[in-house]
């Protein structure tokens, strides 16, 4: 009898264990090649959307990495990569930028039915607080990356 009370307190115990699991899915390095993952960054965000003139999706990945922790807002580090959904081939590849945000921002603003990526960051990456970690003072740079006909992307920087 203690045999079969253990058993079905032990099977009570695996059995959701094991549903979790099995539902999970592992993160695989099939969603991206293995060479635009940085050291110290890991994949923070991803879309995909239309960017160019091919029929094929891209996948625009935002990797991130911790900067600074402050009293009223976090730093990271952030670069953005935009690849070939289907064939993952990398497209582009930003520099690192600094800000306080971790978000990808795509959008189709002048209705080319081409997305987007704006950016917000730090100009060159300098920034001041007071003593006491509070009232960022930053000059802020607004950019967008655009696809610019057969050219390919580009990288358009606006204030």
């Amino acid at each position: 009898m203690k045999k079969i009370l253990l058993l079905l307190l032990l099977s009570g115990y695996f059995i959701p264990v094991w549903s979790q699991y099995q539902v999970s899915t592992a993160r695989t390095w099939d969603k991206f090649p293995p060479e635009v993952q940085k050291r110290g960054f890991g994949l923070h965000a991803s879309q995909l959307v239309q960017m160019d003139d091919e029929p094929a999706l891209e996948e625009v990945l935002l990797f991130s990495a911790h900067n600074g922790h402050y009293p009223y807002f976090d730093l990271f580090k952030n670069y953005y990569v935009i690849i070939d959904y289907y064939t993952k081939e990398v497209k582009y590849t930003s520099d690192i930028i600094i800000s306080t945000e971790r978000e990808i921002i795509l959008e189709d603003r002048n209705n080319d039915g081409k997305y987007e990526l704006y950016r917000r960051y730090f100009q060159d990456g300098k920034f001041k607080v007071d003593e006491y970690g509070n009232n960022l003072s930053v000059t802020w740079i607004y950019d967008c990356i655009e696809w610019i006909d057969k050219k390919g992307l580009t990288n358009t920087q606006k204030k």
